[in-house]
């Protein structure tokens, strides 16, 4: 047989038109019988005609259970009778319509599709049929829900988080803003283990529910609360304080262990910024250790925050542009008069040249990360200083440095470079280092080993403990300039100078005198034995230049 006569061949034009509109159909029966979307085709008074696997499979029927029935059985019954009324007038309008609806499976469970109806039209074009395409949105619907939940839901008590709290006080505009910190909750997961820790975070979201409020976890151990009515701060404290009450009566169970909590507060008023002003509010109430605390307009703690911002940046771009600087105060000694020995005092040169004082930099600068770059800054510059100098030179060093082992690293190396090792002094603050006694320690032997001398500084405030002394085997000990500036008025102040003199002189220790501002307070140390004289009277802070 030729190729010719294997063709097809019709008579008329019609004929081929015939076969040519049936195998277009025949492909679109195809094509809709294998479609993963649900597909019917009904006349044009809305009866099925034809249907699809998908359809049958998704909505759960037979198809002898479906073909010649209206399609109001696949409706959910979320629709009034205007709804259905204007999609048909959008069809005989438009000739296609589409939505997202939700629709009923056999067995009534109902679920959301995106349906998109097109009218099918004959020769006159005139509505013959309706095709409807279901694509059924329920993994896609259930994966939203699982991201929103996952957005705006706390995983370990169901709770909602930061996230939605901040969400819903923009969409819902309440008046009042209340955040419950859990006291010592550090404690509790240290002594119980994180695992009845968390039973009792979950047990307190609870006991809000049951207290008829709507809390959200918004961090580790804090709930916020949101109040819509008017309230005086009267009246609110005493709701709180009332709640407060209630919550130290309630005992909390886990694996048989009974523990109670209590909680500081922290509360805003209005609609602005309520979240962070009742933050700012608790902040106050944990560092006044009270229960209760309102934010304040008039304190202005927000200008503080933006200012302690400023200051950041201005510590970064002073440590870029080398403007940490290092100016050096005598230290005297009482015997001779002669100044033997330096202490390194760090300053910041703010962008018009003027000079800062630590004590309004440093704070922020350990809050910031920014400290232990100051910290090897101070180093490098007193160290290259005094290479070319015979004087001794000391160094403070903070709790934070000694628990840097970058730090620490960076002094032992500068020290070994510069050759200063045996003539510098390491200063520690008798109320920071000694709390991590084992790091000091470490570091005085590596310090010792190599030439340098430990000195404890402000020793005669607080707590001071003589027992550090012994353990630390210090080679000074600087008297608090609050204890000297009050010597010549204050007898205790001379009793207790006397003691930590004579302390010092029966271990080896020399003494040090800060805040020597004035001659007679110059006499009454040099008298009562105090081996090193500090302060403005012989010899204020100044810059000293590489000669």
């Amino acid at each position: 047989m030729d190729k010719k006569s294997s063709c097809l061949s019709f008579k008329t034009l019609d004929e081929a038109n015939i076969y040519e509109n049936r195998r277009e159909f025949e492909i679109l029966a195809m094509a809709m019988e294998h479609a993963s979307d649900s597909m019917i085709v009904t006349d044009r008074y809305n009866n099925i005609v034809k249907v699809n696997k998908a359809f049958l499979k998704t909505f759960g029927y037979e198809k002898k259970d479906v073909i010649g029935k209206n399609t109001n059985f696949l409706s959910s019954g979320k629709y009034d009778t205007s709804f259905y009324t204007q999609m048909w007038n959008t069809l005989v309008k438009e000739k296609h319509w589409s939505s997202e609806i939700w629709n009923k499976r056999k067995n009534g469970a109902i679920f959301p599709a995106w349906v998109s109806i097109s009218a099918i039209m004959d020769e006159n074009h005139k509505i013959q049929n309706y095709l409807a395409i279901f694509t059924d949105l329920t993994a896609l619907r259930e994966s939203q829900e699982k991201s929103f939940k996952l957005a705006y839901y706390d995983q370990l008590t169901g709770l909602p988080n930061r996230q939605k709290i901040v969400a819903d006080m923009d969409k819902r505009n309440p008046s009042v803003c209340v955040i419950f910190n859990i006291d010592d909750f550090k404690e509790i997961n240290d002594f119980y283990g994180i695992e009845i820790g968390d039973t009792i975070l979950h047990q307190v979201g609870e006991w809000f529910c049951k207290m008829n409020f709507f809390p959200y976890r918004i961090s580790g151990d804090e709930f916020a609360i949101l109040l819509y009515d008017n309230f005086t701060w009267n009246d609110l404290h005493n709701r709180i304080s009332a709640l407060m009450s209630l919550l130290e009566e309630n005992v909390f169970c886990v694996n048989h262990e009974r523990v109670t909590i209590r909680m500081s507060v922290g509360a805003a008023f209005g609609h602005n910024k309520l979240l962070t002003r009742a933050d700012i509010a608790l902040n106050r109430a944990k560092k006044h250790k009270r229960s209760i605390a309102l934010y304040a307009e008039d304190e202005n703690i927000e200008e503080t925050y933006l200012s302690n911002m400023r200051m950041s940046d201005s510590i970064r771009t002073a440590l870029a542009k080398k403007r940490i600087i290092c100016h050096y105060q005598p230290i005297v000694n009482l015997i001779s008069g002669q100044i033997e020995k330096y202490e390194t005092l760090v300053r910041m040169v703010d962008n018009d040249g003027n000079i800062i004082s630590p004590a309004h930099f440093l704070s922020i600068a350990k809050k910031t990360k920014l400290y232990p770059q100051i910290t090897a800054e101070v180093i490098n510059q007193a160290c290259s200083l005094f290479s070319s100098r015979s004087e001794d030179f000391s160094i403070n060093l903070s709790d934070s440095d000694l628990r840097d082992p970058h730090i620490v690293k960076e002094i032992i190396h500068t020290i070994k470079k510069t050759g200063t090792a045996s003539r510098v002094v390491f200063e520690i603050l008798e109320s920071e280092g000694i709390e991590n006694y084992d790091e000091v320690v470490q570091f005085i032997a590596t310090a010792k080993a190599l030439g340098a001398k430990i000195a404890i500084d402000d020793f005669g405030t607080g707590y001071s403990n003589f027992e550090n002394i012994l353990k630390l085997n210090v080679d000074y000990i600087k008297i608090d300039g609050s204890i000297i500036q009050g010597i010549t008025d204050n007898p205790r102040h001379h009793i207790v100078v006397e003691t930590i003199v004579n302390f010092a002189h029966k271990i080896g220790a020399k003494t040090i005198a800060e805040f020597v501002s004035s001659e007679p307070i110059h006499d009454a140390v040099k008298e009562l034995g105090v081996d090193y004289s500090q302060g403005y009277y012989t010899g204020k802070p100044e810059e000293i230049l590489f000669s």
